[in-house]
């Protein structure tokens, strides 16, 4: 088990870290997982729509081949409902070196407008493509089969994931043709009130689960999507906690005893989704990948300390709480990241035993759990 707190390690604010090679040999020797990896609705695959089969050397970004360079065997990969529209795209577009998206490229032809559920199924569909064309570097997570099928051909396994609720609204029939696509995972709320759910800002409300809500909850169930709490209020959590038949999630959160941001999972959450055997991704806060535009997304080469130690903070904190078994690693789109972090817990006390489920192993256990065979 770890230490009950972090080292304190004296160090000058602009001190920053290399990577050794003691992390990378760490990841070829267990799973290691990024509860939420790549952002799908990203303008670089929305609008440029970028070759995710290449290895792009100019950004921290992640992409098929460096997740396997980092030593990732299973990144969760989530879009949701998006739109650009045109002014955005050319001010993406002028501002990437190598400008992409020809017009056959385009996700939509005109600026007729889109419901949720379209715009959902055109980026998925741009996710799927890539992992067609791309076989012989990943695999699609249908099944817990394919987690270790994954492993035994040297590829990386991919969790197709959405965002929000809005695009199956009140139709199970939706949800179950998304399942059938391969969606595994969904955030079941981002901002304000959704239909069934309340999301961290909307608190006015009081906000448990409407009946729908809680309908949807099951079909969920039934269909084995992991269910991702990340963005709801208080109450709506634990009222999904509560709900749903398998374990939850809150993919990418940090705890509010140290953040103390409405965004942020209380203590009261971490302790029910523990007792319902779910788990928390800490999310690093190491080096994070600029907004929107691509200006500033360099590699990663090296963190600042004070982010590693940063880092270590939130993971004792949830460890604290809610028991080693409990906590995961979900970057929020910085995979580049994940040899940091387990560097980080190496060099803190942790075991080997004990920093392989927290990068990976807990997370393993629940979607083998929770996902169809």
């Amino acid at each position: 088990m770890a230490d009950d707190s972090p080292r304190a390690i004296p160090a000058q604010p602009d001190e920053r870290i290399d990577l050794s090679a003691r992390a990378l040999q760490f990841h070829r020797e267990h799973d290691v997982c990024d509860m939420i990896g790549l952002n799908l609705t990203h303008p670089r695959i929305v609008i440029e729509n970028v070759d995710l089969g290449r290895r792009d050397e100019t950004t921290c970004r992640g992409d098929f081949p460096k997740f396997k360079a980092w030593g990732l065997g299973l990144v969760m990969c989530k879009g949701g409902p998006v739109y650009y529209d045109d002014n955005y795209r050319v001010l993406w577009l002028s501002q990437i070196k190598q400008p992409g998206g020809r017009e056959r490229d385009a996700m939509f032809l005109s600026l007729a407008i889109k419901n949720p559920t379209q715009l959902l199924l055109a980026v998925l569909d741009r996710f799927l493509s890539a992992v067609e064309a791309n076989a012989d570097q990943v695999t699609l997570v249908r099944g817990r089969g394919d987690i270790d099928a994954a492993r035994e051909q040297g590829k990386v396994a991919l969790l197709m994931g959405c965002n929000r609720s809005d695009w199956f609204a009140d139709s199970p029939g939706v949800l179950h043709m998304l399942a059938r696509l391969g969606l595994r995972t969904i955030t079941i709320a981002q901002s304000g009130r959704e239909l069934g759910y309340d999301a961290y800002d909307e608190i006015r409300s009081g906000g448990r689960m409407t009946a729908l809500g809680a309908r949807m909850i099951t079909e969920m169930n039934r269909a084995g999507i992991l269910i991702d709490i990340s963005h709801l209020n208080d109450h709506c959590a634990l009222d999904v906690i509560e709900t749903s038949e398998q374990p939850v999630v809150a993919s990418h959160s940090t705890p509010r005893a140290i953040g103390g941001a409405l965004r942020d999972i209380p203590d009261s959450v971490m302790v029910a989704l523990a007792r319902k055997g779910g788990l928390l991704g800490i999310i690093p806060p190491i080096s994070r990948p600029p907004g929107p535009l691509p200006s500033e997304a360099g590699p990663l080469v090296s963190v600042p300390r004070r982010e590693i130690e940063a880092t270590l903070r939130l993971i004792h904190t949830a460890v604290d709480v809610m028991g080693i078994e409990h906590v995961g690693i979900g970057t929020h789109f910085n995979s580049a990241c994940l040899p940091w972090v387990t560097e980080a817990l190496l060099g803190d006390g942790f075991s080997s035993e004990d920093a392989a489920a927290i990068i990976g192993g807990n997370y393993l256990r629940v979607l083998r759990q929770v996902l169809p065979a």
